[in-house]
């Protein structure tokens, strides 16, 4: 039993006529009535008998009709719920993720388009660093990254798409001396002390600072390490030292800190999207698509 013999079968049920059920379903009436012949032999009784205006349904007919008309709705079910699955609107997605993609307004902005405009995709999310991203990946417990920049031996299993930068400025304490100066240059923080994020959380990032003081003839006395962003800028506007952070940052009110932006500081906070190499899943395009959306717009 096929599913066009049900949706002849259907057609015929509800015209009683087999020159109107042809003509609704485009096709002619004898390959039409031979179909229904096949369906009664394989079933093993008559589904109709005729009448002078038509047809009428047996009562295996009548019995028939509403399981034939379920099969179809669910087979159609099935089908739209494949379609959906392969464009992405349904399934899970389990996503690690860095503080920074919170504080750039990235992640929530493509999360609120997620609610928006695909509520069935469930989304899982974890905040974690670099290193334990990379774990996470060899474990299997998630499916997308966004960090700052990929493993050192991301190149053989994982996929690695940059899809956001933007400046990195100096946070300063509101009490000292520079917060009330508007241009100087990275020589002049030669004798500060500095509170750092550790390398491990943005490699290419930090080694860029690093090499940017050098470069102005210093090497930066680090007095404190601080994984998050928040707690590094709490610690800076405590007095413990400068710090850099990205420029997104700075729409936070943190007390105590202050920000400003340097000539010479040419450095960028990268967040990109990673993924294992040769995994397709149309949930995760779709999400790296928004994410390319959300990242471009707030580039402009």
């Amino acid at each position: 039993m096929e599913l066009r013999h049900l949706r002849y079968f259907v057609a015929v049920a509800e015209e009683l006529h087999f020159g109107r059920a042809a003509t609704r379903l485009r096709i002619a009436q004898p390959p039409l009535s031979r179909q229904i012949r096949d369906l009664e032999r394989e079933i093993g009784t008559p589904l109709f008998e005729r009448v002078p205006r038509g047809v009428e349904l047996t009562a295996a007919g009548s019995a028939f009709l509403p399981e034939a008309r379920l099969t179809l709705a669910q087979a159609e079910r099935a089908q739209r719920s494949a379609q959906r699955a392969a464009g992405g609107e349904t399934g899970r997605l389990r996503v690690g993720f860095v503080e920074a993609a919170t504080h750039s307004g990235i992640l929530p902005d493509v999360l609120g388009f997620f609610r928006q405009h695909l509520p069935s995709v469930g989304l899982s999310l974890f905040e974690l660093d670099p290193v334990r991203q990379a774990d996470a990946f060899r474990d299997g417990r998630i499916d997308l990254g966004i960090l700052h920049g990929p493993p050192l031996d991301a190149d053989r299993w994982l996929r690695v798409e940059t899809i956001y930068t933007e400046p990195v400025v100096l946070a300063v304490p509101r009490s000292h001396r520079l917060a009330g100066r508007v241009r100087f240059t990275l020589g002049g923080l030669a004798t500060e002390s500095f509170v750092m994020f550790p390398r491990a959380v943005a490699p290419a990032m930090y080694d860029d600072l690093v090499a940017r003081c050098r470069s102005a003839g210093f090497s930066p006395r680090i007095v404190q390490e601080a994984a998050g962003w928040h707690t590094l800028v709490s610690l800076v506007g405590a007095g413990v030292g400068l710090g850099f952070v990205p420029r997104s940052l700075t729409t936070a009110q943190q007390h105590g800190a202050a920000y400003r932006t340097m000539r010479d500081l040419s450095v960028h906070m990268t967040l990109a999207a990673a993924w294992k190499s040769g995994e397709r899943s149309p949930v995760r395009e779709r999400f790296v698509m928004a994410l390319r959306a959300v990242a471009g717009a707030r580039s402009r």
